[in-house]
């Protein structure tokens, strides 16, 4: 895997992410858009550590 394609899904990772904590404050916490919105910080955490798991046995 190269380094470029890590850090293309370190950047979505981040993007999902940060969307997805902004969307929290704005949606209200009963609606089925809140669960979406959790799932969506659950993705994009699962992405997150998977590009720095990957990146760090690469470079061992």
């Amino acid at each position: 895997m190269t380094p470029e394609l890590l850090k293309g899904f370190y950047r979505i990772a981040i993007f999902v992410l940060g969307v997805s904590l902004a969307l929290l404050f704005v949606v209200k916490p009963d609606s089925a858009e809140f669960v979406v919105t959790l799932m969506s910080i659950g993705i994009g955490l699962v992405l997150l550590v998977a590009v720095i798991l990957t990146s760090r046995y690469l470079n061992r």
